[in-house]
């Protein structure tokens, strides 16, 4: 191992050696490629696997886990009255920094947002949705513009700072975000930024400090307790880096958090995950309780009306059967086709990618694949309901298996040896007979009535039972289907659902093939079929602002972020950003909330105490990873964020956090 560790230092020497005499450019695309193929979290991961076990002093050389200490010089604190003259100042540095086309469409833009009459706290709400699209330089340019404009909106401030720090210009942010804890006491969501900055510096006392007084506020916040998970990590403090571990995955899953917790050696399960989805609080989704079965015969004379009766149940079930089929042949189709041209979408972005490294950012391919952002926490969480479900079931089936041999098995050992005395005694009957024709049809029916009433009462009572899990399993299917699918792929899902109850309908009851002349048919419950319900997913709540050309939908399937407007749309290039994206972009939380009255004392939003409707959006490289909906009526509810009160016409504030070392940054 000491042999290795050597080996291992004399190579990274070397290779630092190289990189250090590289074009400005070109380590820049070197980085952008290694993080455009996930090489550098790779590196990342060898080097704490390397060092883990002899954790290094604070302050020293980046080992993996944090960055090497930077002793930049930090601007003194600006006042409230010089604030503007120090957004100009790093202002002229951001524009510099940026690639000149991401500079230039961030002009456009706030051109045309100003031209539709937006204020400046909608303009910095835009470029929080640009960031959030991974349209890193653009966004900083804009968000540098507005604040120049408006230096006393303390929320693009803030925002402002996050992006210096998340962009690779902690220096800059600092000062911003010293002047901001000033005048906002206790705020978790400046605390965090400023211990995010001190972090991205190496200074990790100072970055500890803040990210302590973090969660003394916000005990759950992701992004602080991810930091303070790396610094416990690096100090050797391995049962303090999982309990910060664990807390940030639960306020929001991430990839990255996951592989944390398992390099650390946990396992996630279902309790370490929260938030959206919630447990489903309906129990009949598909309105499978409006259909019923026939009644099980309990007599002779029940039994002839219902042989009759069930053959007409059973066309009128293979009649419902067959739309329900040939729905899920047409979406069975429309599923193969979404593949299909998901699949040459995979291949243009491989190709662009090889013939151009960087060209397209991780953000932009993840979001090809498309998969259900809450897929994973929702299968994690609803995994123990269905193996409750499917346990309650195989009970079922397994006492009607039980019945079946057993008191079923000895009801119809009795029935045949009556029958089979009976049956003696017909030889009797006739001309010279001791036996009465009559009396032995009445014996033979009482002996049926005896049979199927003991027989059909308790198989009907176990079936019954049976139809009470298998209810709840399907709506339960169909449930977590809504999170886990993709969209086209559902109506199969639930069609198929549907179908398998009609099936579960048509079980057929004990019957027996005798007939005798000597009893009427009697009654007998028919069975009911009605219809059934589609599912749909009660979250679909939009924040941002059509009427300036951005908005975020969130639904089952998760959160997109849609730019539709104008200049906006028409030339926005996603090839404008990769350098920065894939170069500096650290993980990020993203707050949503309604707009407050509160003469702007409250300061940002909150990540994880934000009251009202809103929601806190996790992001990392490849985008939007995660939402989790912060307590209101209506989230309560499980509506989720309402539309007009959040986003572009509410408050956004970000809540930056550590992410890969080995990005340069667009600042020099």
């Amino acid at each position: 191992m000491e042999a290795d560790k050597k080996r291992f230092a004399e190579a990274m020497q070397k290779l630092n050696e190289k990189t250090s005499k590289m074009d400005p450019k070109a380590k820049k695309g070197y980085d952008s490629l290694l993080n455009q193929y996930g090489i550098g979290q790779k590196m990342d991961n060898a080097i704490k696997q390397v060092n883990k076990s002899q954790p290094t002093k604070s302050g020293g050389v980046a080992n993996g886990l944090i960055p090497a200490r930077n002793t930049k010089a930090i601007a003194g604190t600006p006042s409230n009255v010089n604030m503007s003259a120090f957004i100009g100042n790093i202002g002229n540095t951001t524009f510099a920094a940026v690639l000149p086309a991401a500079k230039n469409k961030a002009s456009d833009i706030y051109k045309d947002l100003k031209g539709k009459g937006a204020k400046t706290d909608e303009m910095g709400n835009a470029a929080a949705a640009l960031w959030m699209g991974g349209r890193t330089q653009i966004a900083l340019s804009l968000m540098a513009q507005v604040c120049k404009d408006d230096a006393n909106n303390t929320d693009n401030l803030n925002n402002y700072a996050a992006m210096l720090t998340m962009m690779g210009a902690p220096e800059m942010a600092i000062p911003i975000l010293n002047n901001l804890n000033g005048r906002f006491k206790k705020n978790s969501t400046i605390l965090n930024n400023l211990g995010q900055a001190w972090f991205a510096l190496g200074e990790i006392d100072k970055s500890k400090k803040y990210l302590d007084s973090t969660l003394l506020i916000a005990a759950v916040h992701p992004q602080a307790n991810e930091t303070l998970c790396l610094i416990a990590e690096h100090k050797g403090d391995k049962a303090a880096a999982l309990a910060y571990a664990k807390a940030a995955f639960k306020q929001g899953n991430t990839a990255s958090r996951k592989d944390k917790l398992k390099q650390l050696g946990y396992t996630p399960g279902a309790d370490d995950y929260t938030g959206f989805p919630r447990t489903n609080k309906s129990d009949d989704l598909l309105n499978l309780g409006n259909f019923s079965p026939m009644e099980f015969p309990k007599s002779y004379a029940a039994m002839k009306m219902y042989e009759t009766q069930w053959k007409q149940f059973r066309v009128a079930i293979d009649q419902a059967i067959k739309p329900l089929q040939k729905l899920s042949e047409e979406s069975n189709k429309q599923t193969i086709k979404h593949l299909e041209e998901q699949q040459k979408q995979l291949i243009n972005v491989m190709n662009k990618t090889l013939a151009n490294p960087g060209s397209v950012n991780q953000s932009s391919a993840m979001q090809t694949v498309g998969i259900p952002m809450f897929s994973e926490k929702m299968n994690a969480k609803e995994k123990i309901v269905l193996q409750s479900l499917q346990l309650k079931k195989d009970k079922v089936l397994q006492k009607m298996a039980d019945f079946t041999k057993g008191d079923g098995a000895t009801y119809k050992k009795e029935y045949e040896a009556t029958m089979k005395k009976i049956n003696e005694r017909w030889k009797n009957v006739g001309e010279g007979g001791t036996e009465n024709n009559e009396v032995l049809c009445n014996e033979s029916i009482k002996a049926v009535d005896t049979y199927l009433s003991a027989y059909n009462t308790k198989s009907e009572e176990l079936y019954k039972e049976y139809l009470v899990a298998q209810k709840q399993f399907l709506n339960e299917m169909a449930y977590i289907s809504l999170y886990t699918t993709y969209p086209e792929l559902i109506p199969s899902i639930n069609a198929g659902l549907k179908q398998q109850w009609l099936k579960d309908l048509a079980f057929k009851a004990e019957v027996l093939q005798v007939s005798y002349g000597c009893a009427s048919p009697g009654k007998i419950k028919e069975g009911k079929l009605t219809e059934f319900k589609d599912p749909n997913c009660n979250i679909n709540s939009e924040f941002g602002s059509a009427r300036l050309g951005f908005t975020m939908t969130l639904t089952c399937s998760g959160l997109t972020t849609t730019v539709n407007a104008g200049v906006i749309s028409g030339t926005l290039n996603q090839d404008l950003d990769h350098a920065g994206f894939g170069d500096s972009f650290k993980n990020c939380t993203v707050s949503i909330g309604p707009k407050v009255s509160a003469g702007g004392k409250l300061g940002p939003l909150q990540a994880s105490v934000s009251a009202g409707v809103g929601a806190d959006i996790e992001i990392d490289r490849t985008g939007v990873t995660d939402v989790v909906v912060v307590a209101g009526a209506e989230a309560a509810a499980g509506v989720g964020p309402a539309g007009a009160s959040a986003g572009m016409e509410g408050r956004m504030s970000l809540n930056s956090g550590a992410g890969s070392l080995n990005g340069t940054g667009i600042f020099k």
